[in-house]
């Protein structure tokens, strides 16, 4: 536990696109956040805003415990040693749920990026929304109680589904893998229960978020493609922000029509679906199929470690096909960096190599031309650090500081509620 994530850059709010006091003491909050200790030169040259604004706008994020003093310093050495300013973890942590399809990862992190502790809950999504739901409230709260904490210290809570989010109502739409969870409002849920703001997205977008976040700005356009039980995929535009689309349903690749596999019945109802293809369920299928023993989802890894010729052969067709579905995205979204993330990309070279081979053949060269193609940096640790990335950007944002030092006779209520 307390794995301390300084690495990770938070998205700086653009000033002049909104000149308000929530904004600038947003865009001051990220600043230190970001630069461990800043001084108000520091903050003065960085954001163009007069030194008395400066020192007015510090003054409310002290007084919100979201910012404190700390040593003489700063990052401009010369002159008289100015006071500097780090944020605080008095204020409270933030809470990330990331959800899978057989368990779910819960994890309690400062607002200075540092994993503070960690645990799984073993039961599947199937379950339904409410039973899961109401587990992983009581998993928080016994993390938050370990800790010598309770509800109050959470600020906010980031909930990553494994299906098609609508991330601006909070809830999953229509997702084969979650029977019983369409339309079921988490954001309203888990706000009820902590009394907080409340973001709920897309893992794979997370994941994504997680990755462009530590990586350099000229990494972005960033593209996440995910092969777990499902095939997902997010996508980070080169000003840093999620793109979700309309409804949230940009970059879900799942059910795209593969290329081969036309005539794979898949759980949406369709045929030849990316994940009726390349998912593991999909992957242990064919295997089944082309060798004498059932193979389970579950047993593919160890088969692939073990060098199994069958499971080998039809990993490399898997994403083969998975390759030339990238290659269209390259060509329409044109992104600087893929990730491929997921169990089997970490398990073998082979995907890697394979899905390299069919984009640089068979995508524009003007797309092609500065693109890289790699694994995550993050590895499984992906879609908690995307989930804290994406809670602490929400209490750091204008509306996140207005909540925050809003009056005690205000009646602005928490995101879901």
């Amino acid at each position: 536990m307390g794995t301390l994530w300084t690495e990770v850059q938070l998205l700086k709010p653009d000033l002049a696109l909104a000149p308000d006091a929530h904004a600038a003491r947003s865009t001051i909050a990220r600043m230190i956040a970001d630069g461990g200790t800043v001084s108000r030169r520091d903050i003065v040259r960085s954001t163009g805003l007069a030194r008395s604004t400066v020192e007015a706008h510090l003054n409310v994020l002290i007084g919100a415990g979201l910012v404190d003093e700390a040593e003489v310093g700063g990052l401009n050495t010369r002159g008289r040693p100015a006071q500097t300013f780090r944020i605080s973890d008095r204020c409270g942590v933030v809470l990330i749920a990331a959800v899978g399809v057989d368990e779910t990862v819960l994890a309690i992190a400062s607002l200075s990026k540092q994993v503070i502790d960690q645990c799984t809950v073993t039961t599947p999504v199937t379950v339904g929304p409410e039973a899961l739901l109401s587990e992983i409230a009581e998993g928080f709260s016994a993390l938050l109680a370990k800790n010598g904490l309770d509800r109050t210290a959470a600020l906010a809570v980031s909930v990553g589904l494994p299906g098609p989010v609508d991330a601006h109502l909070g809830y999953a739409v229509r997702p084969p893998l979650m029977p019983g969870w369409d339309g079921f409002s988490v954001c309203k849920m888990m706000a009820t229960e902590f009394h907080c703001d409340v973001v709920v997205d897309n893992d794979a977008n997370l994941m994504a978020l997680g990755e462009a976040r530590i990586h350099e700005d000229e990494s972005l356009p960033l593209l996440l493609v995910k092969i777990d039980n499902g095939v997902g995929a997010g996508f980070v535009s080169e000003s840093g922000l999620l793109l979700h689309g309309a409804d949230g349903a940009a970059a879900d690749i799942a059910h795209m029509r593969a290329r081969s596999g036309s005539d794979v019945l898949c759980s949406c109802g369709n045929r030849g679906c990316l994940e009726a293809v390349a998912s593991m369920a999909a992957i242990a299928s064919k295997v089944t199929a082309t060798s004498a023993d059932t193979v389970q989802a579950d047993e593919i890894l160890e088969r692939l470690k073990n060098g199994d010729p069958a499971t080998v052969n039809c990993v490399r067709e898997v994403a083969n096909t998975l390759g030339q579905v990238i290659a269209d995205l390259v060509n329409f979204c044109n992104p600087a960096l893929i990730v491929l993330e997921g169990p089997l990309t970490r398990c073998t070279e082979d995907v890697l190599s394979q899905v390299r081979s069919v984009v640089y053949q068979q995508s524009q060269p003007l797309a092609t031309r500065n693109l890289a193609i790699a694994h995550g940096r993050l590895g499984s640790e992906s879609a908690v650090v995307g989930g804290m990335v994406n809670a602490i950007e929400q209490v750091l944002s204008p509306r996140g500081i207005q909540y925050l030092t809003r009056p005690q006779n205000s009646d602005m209520l928490p995101l879901g509620l």
